[in-house]
C-alpha cells in the first residue's frame, strides 16, 4: 500500500495523464459533442477513471485507506451534464458493491449522491468558480466526515484519515480543474491561432494565405476543366478618411458590414478574401469577363445604396468601393498574372474616379 504522500502524488499523476488523453480524445467543443451518445461515453470515461482511482488507494495508517473517486463525478458535473454524471456515479457505485456488500458500501452510496447533489447545485448558484469548487469540495468532504463518524469501520474515529482525506480531495479537485481548465484554455488558444493562419480575424473572411491555396487550387482544376476563372478586387475609396473622421475602431465596424456585403451576395464556389487593409478579393470559378464585370457593377451599386451604422448605431455613413476585374482566358492570357492583372485594373479605376469597376485589357488599355 502506498504512503500518503506517495499515493498522492501518484493519483495526481493518473488525473492528469487522464485528462490530457481526454481532451486529445476530444478536440471539439462540448457543443460539437453534445449528444446522448457522446455523454454516455463521456460518463464512461469518468467513472473508468473513478474506478482506477478506487484501485490506487492511498493508505493513512493501519487498516485505513483513502481515494480520490469524487473527483472523476465533479469534473463531468463541471464540463459535461447529468447524463454522463449518472453513468460515472453508478460505475463508481456498481464497483464498490462488487468489492463487497457492508455498512461501508451502502455508506459509499449515500456518499457519491449527497456529493453529486452538492457538485450539481453548487455549480449552478456560484458564479465565483474557485470559491465555487472549494465549497463543493468542501461539503464533500464534510459529508464523507459526517458518514464515517455515524457509520464507523473500528471503534475508534480516526481522526488522521480525515485531516488526510480533508487535504488530500480538496487539493486534488483543485489541481483537477485547474489542469483541465489549462487545456480547455490551450485547445481553444491553439484552434483560434489555428484559425487566424487562414482566416481573418476581423471580418471572418479568407485571409491572404487562404487566398493563394484557393488561387492555387483554381489553377489545377482550370488545367482539367479549362474553364475560366475570374478576379475581382474591390478598394474602399478614401477609407483612410474614415479612419481619420471617426477612428480606426469606426473604420473596422465599415470594414466587417462591407465583408458581410460581400458574402451574402458570393455565390457557392466563390472565394471571398480580405487580401489586407481596405483591399478585398472575389475568385471566380467558371465565370467569364462579361458576367465577371455585371457582377462586380451589381455588387458597386450596392455597396454604394448601403447605409453603413457606426457610433453604436447613432450616425450612418455611405461608402464607395473601385473594383478592378480580369479573367483567364480573357483578358488575361498567363494564368499566373491574373491576380496582379486585377490589380492594374483596380488602379484604373482609382485614377479614373473611384467608385466604378475597371476590367483590365491585355492590349495594354484599362477599359471601364
Amino acid at each position: 500500500m502506498l504512503t500518503v504522500y506517495e499515493g498522492f502524488f501518484l493519483n495526481l499523476c493518473v488525473l492528469i495523464s487522464s485528462l490530457f488523453l481526454y481532451k486529445q480524445l476530444f478536440r471539439k467543443s462540448y457543443e460539437e459533442y453534445h449528444t446522448t451518445c457522446m455523454s454516455l461515453f463521456r460518463g464512461f470515461l469518468a467513472g473508468f477513471l473513478g474506478v482506477v482511482l478506487m484501485n490506487f488507494s492511498i493508505s493513512t495508517g493501519v487498516n485505513s485507506i483513502i481515494d480520490l473517486r469524487i473527483i472523476p463525478l465533479m469534473l463531468v458535473v463541471l464540463y459535461s451534464d447529468w447524463i454522463s454524471a449518472s453513468v460515472t456515479a453508478t460505475m463508481i457505485i456498481i464497483t464498490r458493491f462488487m468489492i463487497g456488500v457492508n455498512s461501508q458500501s451502502f455508506s459509499n452510496v449515500i456518499f457519491i449522491l449527497v456529493s453529486w447533489a452538492v457538485f450539481h447545485y453548487f455549480t449552478k448558484r456560484i458564479r465565483n468558480r474557485w470559491v465555487c469548487i472549494a465549497v463543493m469540495l468542501g461539503l464533500s468532504s464534510l459529508t464523507y466526515t459526517l458518514l464515517v463518524i455515524l457509520v464507523p469501520s473500528t471503534k475508534s474515529l480516526n481522526i488522521s484519515l480525515l485531516i488526510n482525506y480533508w487535504v488530500v480531495s480538496i487539493l486534488g479537485g483543485m489541481i483537477s480543474v485547474y489542469m483541465m481548465d489549462y487545456l480547455t484554455k490551450s485547445e481553444q488558444l491553439f484552434k483560434q491561432n489555428r484559425n487566424f493562419a487562414f482566416t481573418d480575424p476581423l471580418t471572418g473572411l479568407n485571409n491572404v494565405r487562404s487566398f493563394d491555396i484557393a488561387f492555387n487550387k483554381a489553377k489545377r482544376r482550370q488545367i482539367i476543366t479549362n474553364e475560366s476563372i475570374s478576379i475581382m478586387l474591390l478598394d474602399i475609396d478614401f477609407f483612410k478618411q474614415v479612419n481619420d473622421t471617426y477612428g480606426h475602431l469606426e473604420g473596422d465596424v465599415v470594414l466587417k458590414k462591407l465583408a458581410a456585403i460581400l458574402k451574402s451576395s458570393q455565390g457557392p464556389e466563390d472565394v471571398v478574401s480580405r487580401n489586407g487593409g481596405e483591399e478585398f478579393s472575389v475568385l471566380i470559378h467558371n465565370c467569364t469577363l462579361k458576367e465577371a464585370n455585371e457582377r462586380a457593377e451589381a455588387m458597386r451599386k450596392i455597396v454604394e445604396n448601403s447605409f453603413f451604422v457606426i457610433n453604436n448605431g447613432t450616425k450612418s455613413i455611405h461608402i464607395t468601393v473601385s473594383i478592378g476585374v480580369t479573367t483567364y482566358n480573357d483578358t488575361t492570357k498567363e494564368i499566373d498574372q491574373l491576380y496582379d492583372n486585377a490589380d492594374q485594373a483596380l488602379y484604373a479605376a482609382k485614377e479614373s474616379g473611384r467608385n466604378r469597376v475597371c476590367f483590365y485589357s491585355q492590349s495594354s488599355s484599362l477599359v471601364n
